[in-house]
């Protein structure tokens, strides 16, 4: 009997994965909760051999999620699941211990191979289309990719986390010294490298990656 726990806050997501995993896994007993807290509580009470995991859910949208999970429960394989790119995020995710990372958008074969390898063989999950990006980047850089924030100077970073605080660009520029003009032409880089276009995008962007 495999015991699987699905911790998203979309109903119609959780009763679609639910009749997926039915499909593959005769034996099966799954439960649902909507929020990370939840997600924890049962975990607590409850011996599950695998925790599938939105990374954006209440109570919880970042790395640190699947830290805590780690942190208390090392053992137990965590899969996570995302409509986010599997390219931006997933090595982050992977770095913080988790076992996979599922693109919601993943046929069903994929999500059964996913959950196989986390559950049963015991193996890193990730989907073929980011180990060629890793891949590529590995050889390009002679490292494993790594999260956009890398990129960023000593100085982008400063400013980034005061945008992120709601520092504006003329409050930054007096704290710091600088004409406005440079802190502008600061936010531009900052944008860039993150892929981002705008304080909220930058926001949530540095809260998912940790």
């Amino acid at each position: 009997m495999a015991r699987i726990l699905i911790a998203d806050d979309h109903p119609i997501f959780r009763s679609g994965l639910r009749q997926s995993l039915e499909n593959f896994i005769s034996k099966l007993e799954v439960v649902e909760v909507e929020n990370f807290k939840k997600a924890l509580y049962v975990s607590e009470s409850s011996n599950f051999d695998l925790v599938i995991m939105d990374i954006d859910m209440p109570g919880g949208n970042s790395v640190k999620m699947v830290e805590t999970f780690k942190s208390k429960w090392p053992d137990l394989p965590v899969l996570v699941v995302s409509a986010y790119d599997e390219n931006l995020y997933a090595l982050a995710f992977v770095k913080a211990g988790a076992d996979g990372y599922l693109s919601k958008n993943a046929l069903e074969n994929e999500l059964k191979i996913a959950v196989e390898s986390a559950l049963f063989n015991k193996k890193l999950y990730l989907s073929e289309a980011v180990r060629e990006e890793s891949f590529r980047m590995f050889m390009k850089t002679g490292r494993a990719m790594e999260s956009s924030q890398a990129s960023l100077s000593v100085r982008e970073r400063e400013i980034a986390q005061m945008f992120i605080s709601g520092m504006g660009v003329s409050e930054i520029a007096g704290l710091l010294d600088l004409h406005t003009s440079t802190v502008s032409t600061h936010r531009a880089r900052i944008f860039r490298k993150m892929g981002v276009e705008n304080l909220m995008e930058l926001s949530r962007k540095y809260s998912i990656l940790g």
